[in-house]
């Protein structure tokens, strides 16, 4: 598990289910919604269905998953964004997010893939717009 960076916004709203900034290890993507905003410039909302994988193993034989959660994200004010790959699943290897060399320059993230949606972008603001609770969505089927 990662420790919360300094000043991604509203951060507590995660660490108050998982007692922490969890990792986001085989998280998935649901959503990326990007849109301009004439005052603080582009941004992108980033739905994640994350989880707590524990060392308990069920009665299948697999590892018990606990938490899960969908979190959205906002990164505010992106810019060198490169994105690739969306599609009907898109697992990531985790979210790194570090902050950038320069006093108030904001992040640079990555988010590297293990299937689907990879994405590496900067970003002057991150703010956790929700964590919720929600049952475990990949045992359910996609819908059309």
């Amino acid at each position: 598990m990662t420790a919360t960076l300094k000043g991604i916004e509203n951060a507590g709203l995660i660490e108050s289910i998982f007692g922490r900034w969890p990792s986001f290890h085989d998280a998935e993507i649901h959503d990326i919604v990007i849109t301009r905003d004439c005052d603080s410039g582009a941004q992108m909302d980033i739905k994640v269905h994350h989880w707590e994988l524990t060392s308990e193993v069920d009665t299948t034989g697999h590892y018990v998953l606990r938490h899960h959660t969908l979190s959205t994200m906002r990164f505010i004010g992106i810019s060198d964004l490169a994105l690739i790959g969306f599609n009907h699943q898109n697992v990531l290897w985790d979210i790194e997010i570090s902050e950038v060399a320069a006093p108030g320059s904001g992040f640079a993230v990555s988010l590297p893939s293990s299937f689907g949606c990879e994405a590496s972008f900067k970003c002057r603001q991150i703010r956790v717009l929700s964590a919720t609770p929600c049952k475990n969505l990949e045992a359910q089927p996609c819908k059309s």
